[in-house]
């Protein structure tokens, strides 16, 4: 799993240039960022393929650290609330593999990035201090319509991040029972 982290972002935590990883399947690909929200330190990671986005807020100095750990906690903890199994989940992260540090995946994921965070400005709901994933946010931020690098059509990020679970045979089909909010 390649986690491109955005040039402000590697600023912030003094890391050397990133290297681009290995052309892989975007949909295992993660553009990573930082941003002042509420007055709270919080980090963005949206897929480079679909636009699916976790939000997660409070983050400290020793959590920046950790920043590979720290986003596949986030990107677990939004598939859950999304409605995914922890098989699913689990499967996931196996085809995903080990997470790395890259350079972010290009001029269209990271647009999808921004967009992310413009719009995640304008939901009116204020970051909950007792959880780290801002579960309002992050579902609001998953439909927004959009037409992500991945898809050459308009629609929600949490649909096509279905249709890439689909794609890469982790699910089935499409079941809008299981994924009811």
């Amino acid at each position: 799993m390649q986690l491109g982290i955005t040039i402000p972002l590697q600023k912030y935590l003094n890391l050397p240039k990133q290297s681009y990883g290995e052309p892989e399947d975007l949909f295992f690909c993660w553009e990573i960022h930082r941003i002042l929200y509420q007055g709270r330190d919080m980090m963005i990671a949206v897929n480079a393929n679909n636009r699916f986005g976790v939000a997660l807020a409070g983050i400290t100095v020793s959590d920046w650290k950790r920043l590979p750990e720290l986003v596949e906690e986030a990107v677990e903890k939004g598939m859950c609330d999304e409605g995914y199994s922890s098989e699913q989940i689990d499967a996931y992260f196996n085809i995903a593999g080990p997470a790395m540090l890259t350079k972010t995946h290009g001029r269209k994921p990271v647009a999808g990035l921004n967009r992310a965070i413009d719009y995640l400005y304008h939901i009116p709901g204020t970051v909950t201090e007792q959880q780290r994933l801002q579960v309002l946010h992050c579902r609001q931020m998953n439909r927004d319509i959009c037409s992500p690098s991945g898809f050459d059509v308009y629609g929600e990020p949490q649909e096509f991040f279905r249709k890439d679970m689909v794609r890469i045979g982790i699910i089935s089909h499409f079941d809008k029972k299981q994924f009811s909010i």
